[in-house]
């Protein structure tokens, strides 16, 4: 079992994927974040020295975490995913050992959400990154729009839901605690005085 090999199939059949299903209201949820949580958690997990086998399951598991927003209902988006992964695992005759813990780890991006290993806690901390960067004021945004798009309805109360989010959330690793705590808190000062703006 070459995981190299298989790790580069992967990646290419996940991108093939987003480019044929892609529905035109995937704002936030699409390729481009796909691979920005493949690259913070390949980031993540380089710190961590981990071996092949577990580097391979966490870069799997970021790869097809958000596919079932393609295939299904945003509530059931993470099961979905775990189906098409297994389904394209079996095909490369990878264990069911790892197929099981690459599971584990894209169901646990279930907020709230409750790792218990290592590789579990990287991938969320992978997947609500931005939680802690700049990029936050964009991605909440598309966030919001493509929510009232597939939900079909308004969110008056957007920033306060947003604003509960980011206090209720912590990284889980200590790399992103050092790393992204402190943008973090920005990020609620920045929401905090947009409500602040909106009842002026």
């Amino acid at each position: 079992m070459d995981l190299i090999l298989t790790a580069q199939i992967t990646e290419k059949y996940v991108v093939d994927l987003f480019e044929r299903l892609t529905p035109s209201f995937l704002l936030y949820h699409n390729l481009s974040h796909t691979q920005s949580v493949v690259a913070h958690a390949t980031e993540i997990a380089t710190y961590y020295q981990l071996d092949e086998k577990t580097l391979f399951v966490i870069k799997a598991a970021a790869w097809f975490h958000d596919t079932g927003h393609l295939v299904a209902e945003m509530a059931v988006h993470e099961e979905a995913s775990v189906k098409l992964m297994r389904s394209f695992m079996e095909t490369q005759h990878i264990s069911d050992t790892l197929i099981n813990e690459i599971s584990r780890c894209i169901m646990v991006t279930r907020f709230p959400s409750h790792p218990e290993t290592l590789p579990e806690s990287i991938i969320c901390d992978a997947d609500t990154y931005h939680f802690g960067t700049p990029e936050f004021k964009t991605t909440d945004d598309l966030v919001r729009e493509e929510f009232q798009i597939r939900l079909c309805r308004q969110f008056p109360d957007w920033y306060e839901g947003a604003l509960r989010l980011l206090k209720a959330h912590h990284f889980f690793t200590t790399y992103c605690q050092k790393k992204l705590d402190s943008g973090k808190f920005n990020n609620i000062l920045y929401i905090e005085k947009k409500l602040e703006n909106r009842s002026v």
